[in-house]
């Protein structure tokens, strides 16, 4: 991103801390750049296509053109913004994303959302500025903070000042909706510093109060102490907390399923024992996928993956083809990740195989994606088939050609 950096700091509607020398002013772009901007083409699908294509620098430039050319700000000026903030941070440029974002809403005056807040206190939150990720939610307040807000602020506090900093956010928030990953954060943080007779005690005391709650929070509370007694090593305290568990028949939420799958399976690769463990995440598993709503691609792509880790590649392909046969529709996270994997491992014909059958299905939603593509494009390289590459390879520039055009503005 082309800057030049100003020596002393101005006052901003949105602060980003107490000294903003650092940031610098956005200079002249570049005149090519003019060129794209007549097109009868979608700008945000522009920039969502080059930030799929890895061009994260080009998207900036043509946003920052765009802002600074145009006083007539579109319907989707925001979701724009934060399009290129998302992807700055996405990379680890942090600072970057920090300053489109002072650049856009506090030198250009476009009104943020809630989603803009939340890139730049991730951003703070990595940085260790977490001082500086609070006074920029307070300024947030206003746009209405969300569960991802929330959990940010949690977990940074959390990790900088211990679970009673934590602890003071869950309580501002008490009376939202959005208390429990909070809730869950400040156990975790809490756990942290038990030793193991005070932390069993600590889970009696949550089950007592979250046992009979029907939204599945025990579920996921009680998944936070099977991690944490594995970890000590102790398997009979870890299966104890596990089997406290009454709630997967009814509203085990999707995320605590999937975690506990990794958790069992984890430990299943770890210990002499493992079978025993692969059998318990084996039943979890069947008992998710037959609950509509309790699974999602990840519940399926944990499975396949560990079979993959153990080279049980027809274990892996049954789990897939058998899961794909339950659901309603197909699902594209479970096909990228299948072919992602075989290409991996040079099973090209079998990738092909699910590739040509995604490229093949005209409903499929989403479509196949940019990293599909990569994988195929990454499998017929280590195979040395440089020609398949290519094809491949032009095949993805001209989906994304056809994505782009049928968008306009």
């Amino acid at each position: 991103m082309s800057t030049t950096y100003v020596a002393a700091a101005t006052v901003a509607r949105y602060p980003l801390g107490k000294d903003l020398s650092w940031i610098p002013t956005i200079r002249v772009l570049n005149p090519a750049a003019v060129l794209s901007m007549g097109r009868p083409v979608s700008l945000l699908y522009r920039v969502l296509t080059m930030i799929e294509l890895s061009n994260v620098d080009g998207a900036v430039e043509l946003v920052l053109l765009y802002v600074s050319k145009d006083d007539r700000l579109r319907h989707d000026t925001i979701l724009i913004c934060n399009a290129v903030i998302g992807a700055m941070c996405q990379a680890k440029r942090f600072r970057d994303g920090i300053t489109l974002f002072h650049y856009f809403f506090n030198e250009k005056n476009i009104v943020p959302n809630i989603a803009s807040f939340n890139h730049v206190i991730k951003a703070f939150c990595e940085l260790g500025r977490v001082d500086d990720a609070l006074q920029l939610y307070r300024h947030a307040v206003p746009f209405g903070p969300d569960k991802e807000t929330f959990r940010l602020l949690t977990q940074a506090l959390a990790d900088a000042y211990g679970y009673r900093e934590a602890s003071s956010v869950r309580l501002r928030i008490c009376s939202t909706n959005e208390w429990m990953m909070p809730l869950l954060i400040e156990i975790r943080a809490r756990l942290d510093q038990m030793d193991a007779e005070d932390a069993d005690d600590y889970f009696h005391k949550n089950r007592l109060i979250y046992d009979d709650d029907d939204s599945g929070v025990f579920g996921s509370i009680a998944t936070i102490f099977v991690e944490y007694w594995f970890k000590h090593g102790n398997e009979k305290k870890a299966v104890e907390c596990y089997n406290s568990i009454r709630t997967w028949e009814r509203s085990l939420p999707t995320t605590t399923g999937n975690t506990l799958l990794r958790i069992l399976l984890a430990h299943a690769r770890r210990t002499k024992a493992g079978a025993l463990f692969e059998v318990r995440a084996s039943k979890l598993f069947d008992v998710m996928l037959k609950k509509p709503k309790r699974f999602d691609s990840d519940t399926i792509n944990i499975m396949v993956n560990y079979w993959f880790e153990l080279d049980e590649f027809n274990k892996a392909m049954e789990i897939f083809n058998e899961s794909q046969q339950l659901v309603r529709k197909r699902m594209v996270g479970c096909y990228t990740n299948m072919i992602a994997r075989l290409c991996e491992r040079g099973m090209m014909s079998e990738a092909e195989g699910l590739f040509e059958d995604m490229c093949s299905d005209k409903d499929l939603s989403p479509p196949t994606d940019v990293f599909t593509f990569r994988s195929m494009v990454n499998g017929y390289v280590r195979a040395g088939r440089v020609d398949d590459a290519i094809k491949t390879s032009n095949k993805l520039a001209v989906l994304k050609l056809r994505k782009v055009s049928i968008y306009e503005d």
